[in-house]
């Protein structure tokens, strides 16, 4: 194991939570996760709807603004669903839901829209009805997949569409991009399989397959301005758009650098158990004992995500800041979660030095004009401290002692995932929340 990064800092606010608030589901996918259950009854190991909303507001109290996806199993098998919502967002967080979306109809999901679901994430694994269906498990999945997903956009939800990757469908990228803009989503997440739960018994792609299809999502993105187009589990996109840890460009926002897990992101499961994220089945404590704030904040294995570097090539990257690896499928197959990460292709050049750490930039006061900061107070919160970092950092980085609303329309990208998503035109880098909504599904 390489040297700390660096001393201890305080530790991160976590921007995403992830939360399998039930195991029960409709569909009988071979690569689920969390090998969820077809029973039609709850379990005594889920939690009930009091205790649920204890732990909406432990998250909150955690992690203010931040993004609660609720997921599954498939959730909207839980009656209660509408009201752990409405909790989340009266105590300000930004809920999701992540579904298969088989079951979602017009009329549950103005309810969802009502109790205050900022966007829905629904899975559509192929072009080819057949393909999808096979995969999960249950004939028509495909067509009611697509129903619900027509559904929340009637209803005003954001929609994302997400897609599970293998070698008979990574072919079918462009064909699912014309899916999800006909279909008027915001954006499209290619999930790059991790083998946990029923999935270790899935194929995953080569290492060549895995850096192909990346590419592939490279080019696709540059073809579709208007669709964000997204890797999961594939910190390498990174490197293959040439971005070093702080850097962005106008289709990928400068933070988004590495692995989350531990670092920004952490899953909670039906029976109240933390992991570091969905597809690392580590448990780092349970929220019926242990204090959430003090899982995050102390907890060994999260403090070794956000201060150790991965071993091997990875520690030894010239993109080990940038990208990392995938510290997921790191534990899956080496069982710990600083191994380098199996699935990486990439041979750094004997010129190339590993990359060093990141210096943040001197903090500057800027002045911000009325109606610039009018603006920034209404960007969702579990956003609003990052964009105004990014903006001051390219101020202080143009010279310029005044934020104005000028300055914010300037920066803004090509597409505005969060605008849509809550009904409001908004600034700058506010697509980062493109960057983070997994949707819980895959």
């Amino acid at each position: 194991m390489l040297a700390a990064i660096n001393q201890p800092a305080p530790p991160p606010q976590p921007l995403l939570v992830s939360w399998n608030i039930t195991r029960l589901c409709n569909l009988a996918c071979g690569h689920c996760y969390l090998d969820a259950t077809r029973r039609r009854h709850g379990t005594r190991e889920e939690l009930d709807t009091a205790a649920a909303r204890r732990i909406v507001g432990d998250v909150a109290a955690l992690a203010p603004g931040a993004m609660l996806v609720f997921s599954g199993g498939e959730p909207l098998l839980r009656r209660d669903l509408a009201t752990l919502v409405r909790e989340a967002a009266a105590q300000g967080l930004a809920p999701v839901i992540g579904t298969n979306g088989t079951l979602l109809s017009e009329r549950q999901a103005r309810r969802l829209k009502e109790a205050g679901t900022a966007g829905v994430g629904i899975s559509v694994d192929s072009a080819d009805a057949a393909f999808h269906d096979r995969l999960r498990g249950v004939p028509g999945a495909w067509r009611a997949a697509l129903r619900g997903a027509a559904a929340a956009r009637r209803a005003g939800l954001a929609l994302l569409l997400q897609v599970t990757l293998f070698e008979e469908n990574r072919n079918d990228l462009a064909a699912l991009a014309d899916i999800a803009e006909s279909l008027g989503a915001v954006a499209l997440n290619f999930f790059f399989l991790v083998c946990t739960g029923r999935g270790a018994t899935q194929t995953d792609l080569t290492s060549a397959a895995y850096e192909e299809t990346l590419t592939r999502i490279v080019e696709l993105q540059r073809t579709r301005p208007r669709l964000i187009l997204r890797a999961r589990c594939a910190p390498h996109l990174r490197r293959l758009l040439g971005l070093r840890a702080g850097d962005g460009d106008r289709h990928y926002a400068a933070w988004s650098s590495a692995c989350l897990a531990g670092r920004g992101y952490f899953r909670i499961t039906a029976r109240g158990e933390v992991t570091p994220c969905p597809y690392i089945p580590m448990i780092i404590g349970n929220l019926a004992t242990d204090s959430l704030r003090e899982i995050w904040e102390r907890h060994p294995q999260l403090l070794r995500l956000r201060t150790e570097l991965p071993a091997g090539k990875c520690g030894d990257c010239d993109f080990r800041y940038s990208c990392g690896g995938c510290r997921a499928r790191a534990f899956a197959r080496c069982g710990d979660l600083l191994a380098e990460d199996p699935n990486c292709a990439y041979v750094r050049s004997s010129d190339a030095q590993p990359e060093p750490p990141v210096t943040p930039p001197a903090h500057r006061e800027l002045d911000w004009e009325p109606g610039a900061r009018a603006l920034l107070e209404r960007i969702p919160a579990f956003v609003r401290a990052t964009v105004k970092a990014r903006l001051e950092e390219r101020a202080a980085r143009e010279g310029r002692g005044c934020i104005t609303l000028e300055f914010m329309r300037e920066c803004r990208p090509p597409f505005d995932f969060v605008g849509r998503a809550f009904g409001r035109h908004l600034p700058p880098e506010a697509a980062i929340h493109g960057d983070i909504a997994n949707g819980g599904d895959r």
